[in-house]
């Protein structure tokens, strides 16, 4: 579709073109999706805008790519830079993935195998030690109590759960319920940091392009709200918005976003600089992409960090059920 809109066609018809080409691969679903948005933006309304009608098939991000586009006049760059997102995306979704999956089905696996040995295995070797007129062993004793009490009252810990879920899905879908998870999310070790440096990292990403095509800071705003999926960080944009309404610099609404002060940095350096003759700070430019590289590099870190910390607590996990089992079974025979 960029493509289609750098070679001068319009919206609409690039979004029935490639309709069409799904339409031939027999992905009806989402042909039917970009005829909807098509016929929205022939009667008018900005392609961001439309697109908000399919939020399955487009997500913030990529809404926020199209906003970006259309206040820049610069589709065609912007979708570049959605497709550099994308791509980041899937591959740290897959380094990641492989590396937790693994220990996290050992551990599951681990589980089944000790409820197997609590249930069948034990019992019978408890009867023998029994029958010879020796005591059963704690380790065992105790894993046998415990999975015969599970599987005895296996419903009411599955209704548990499902009144655990609800009522988690329930609180998740009112504002304040949303706000408090969104809040507890950001100050899980890891996880929070790692969150908070992707929402910045990709603001930084799309400032430069948006600042050389003469677009004001407060354009950006709603381009960094679509941004902030976390409702808290999405709150700390409205203290961007108040320091550039009382005529504060860009470098300390930044810092009252939230923006992590090594990456705050080169654009209060670059705000002492005049601009370049097409009044364009093309300093501010310049360090707001070395400011991308800073924080790209913490945000890989933070993805890491969290990956390596989650992966070695499920191997230990799963590696403990595995010697608990051992051990009752040892402890049973002899």
């Amino acid at each position: 579709m960029s493509q289609m809109l750098r070679a001068g066609q319009t919206t609409e018809a690039s979004l029935r073109a490639v309709a069409k080409a799904f339409k031939t691969e027999k992905k009806d679903d989402i042909s039917m999706g970009l005829n909807s948005i098509a016929q929205k933006v022939s009667q008018g309304r900005p392609l961001s805008k439309s697109m908000e009608s399919e939020h399955i098939m487009f997500d913030a991000v990529n809404r926020a790519a199209v906003m970006a586009g259309e206040a820049s006049n610069s589709m065609y760059e912007s979708f570049k830079v959605l497709q550099q997102l994308e791509a980041r995306k899937v591959d740290l979704q897959r380094s990641s993935m492989a590396e937790i999956i693994t220990p996290t089905a050992l551990f599951l696996l681990s589980l089944a195998s000790l409820f197997n040995t609590g249930l069948n295995t034990l019992p019978a070797l408890a009867a023998m030690k029994k029958a010879q007129g020796k005591p059963v062993g704690l380790i065992p004793e105790t894993i046998m109590e415990f999975t015969s009490f599970m599987s005895i009252n296996w419903y009411i810990f599955l209704a548990i759960v499902i009144v655990m879920i609800v009522s988690v899905y329930s609180a998740v879908n009112t504002p304040q319920g949303k706000f408090l998870l969104d809040y507890y999310i950001l100050k899980v070790p890891g996880l929070g940091k790692y969150i908070a440096y992707k929402v910045y990292t990709n603001m930084l990403l799309y400032f430069p392009s948006l600042i050389e095509s003469g677009v004001k800071p407060k354009q950006m705003i709603p381009i960094m709200e679509a941004l902030a999926t976390n409702i808290v960080l999405r709150r700390k944009v409205d203290l961007f918005n108040q320091v550039l309404t009382a005529g504060g610099k860009m470098s300390e609404a930044m810092e009252r976003a939230g923006f992590p002060p090594l990456s705050v940095t080169p654009i209060h350096v670059s705000e002492h600089y005049a601009g370049s003759s097409t009044g364009v700070n093309d300093v501010m430019v310049e360090g707001m992409r070395h400011s991308y590289t800073i924080l790209d590099r913490d945000l890989g870190d933070a993805q890491s960090k969290f990956v390596t910390i989650a992966s070695s607590l499920m191997w230990f996990l799963g590696g403990g059920v595995m010697l608990l089992e051992m051990l009752s079974i040892v402890f049973a025979q002899t």
